[in-house]
């Protein structure tokens, strides 16, 4: 008399059966490897909103150095190493002078301001570019005829703590222009379109930086200047003075003007 198994067996059997036997071989599918991209998203993700935000951390400050495209990567790169080299640099000093004019002839509209500036750094930047530390895998990005490298300049101890609200997508402090981060003297820059990212980008931190130089040490000036019948005063406000620990926190670009605005903190040199 034949043995019958219970069902409950059969199927155990069978269910061993067929997780041993697996999948042949000639129907198993490798799915290829995914392509290899020059930048992340996360990069790309914060060009396309223009919102660059670069405060410090325990690991350092992070760097964005800016180039134009070339034939040769290595050399676009190398270009915005430099660039980011000179924002490096700002960390150890910068010496400055400014000066805001205001000259008023005698007629109701006859007037005229303009500001200038000059900033000499403390340091060469280029010893800086040998510390600056990226992957090049996942902190260059190449868009638009422009090379974006975040670099991270390690080193640093002071931290400034803050927050920035958006309000529509833009910063707090672009709005407000102002912005109050203790321990710190805080400007904005601003700067119009330059004709390049780079220029534009170097002329609105250029121009937070200045914005602190009078409220260093300032000096006013006045002259009455006689040219052809037409009677003039000028003013002059000269400010002067000598920063550390100058760090960009944040930089913002306005898509409709191509204008980039400049969150900055500093300390007086003593």
């Amino acid at each position: 008399m034949p043995v019958q198994l219970p069902l409950i067996l059969i199927v155990l059997f069978f269910l061993l059966f067929v997780s041993c036997a697996g999948v042949p071989e000639q129907t198993r599918i490798e799915a290829p490897p995914p392509p290899v991209e020059v930048s992340t998203p996360h990069l790309e993700e914060i060009y396309d909103s223009g919102y660059w935000v670069t405060r410090p951390s325990a690991a350092g400050i992070t760097v964005i150095g800016i180039a134009g495209r070339r034939a040769n990567r290595d050399e676009a790169i190398r270009e915005a190493q430099a660039d980011a080299a000179r924002k490096a640099a700002l960390y150890h000093g910068v010496r400055g002078e400014s000066f805001s004019i205001l000259s008023q002839g005698s007629g109701t509209l006859d007037y005229f301001s303009d500001f200038e500036y000059q900033l000499d750094l403390l340091n060469n930047a280029d010893q800086y570019a040998g510390e600056l530390v990226f992957d090049k895998d996942s902190d260059v990005l190449e868009k638009n005829g422009l090379v974006f490298v975040s670099f991270q300049y390690p080193g640093v101890f002071d931290i400034p703590a803050y927050e920035t609200p958006l309000e529509d997508g833009v910063p707090a402090w672009v709005k407000q222009y102002n912005a109050d981060i203790p321990g710190f003297l805080t400007s904005v820059g601003l700067a119009r379109n330059k004709g390049t990212h780079q220029k534009t980008y170097q002329a609105s931190y250029e121009n937070a930086i200045a914005s602190l130089l009078p409220r260093l040490s300032s000096k006013v000036s006045s002259e009455v200047i006689d040219a052809a019948g037409n009677r003039r005063n000028q003013n002059i406000l000269t400010g002067s003075g000598v920063l550390d620990k100058v760090m960009i926190l944040e930089s913002w670009l306005d898509k409709k003007t191509n204008s980039v605005w400049t969150l900055l903190v500093a300390k007086q040199k003593l």
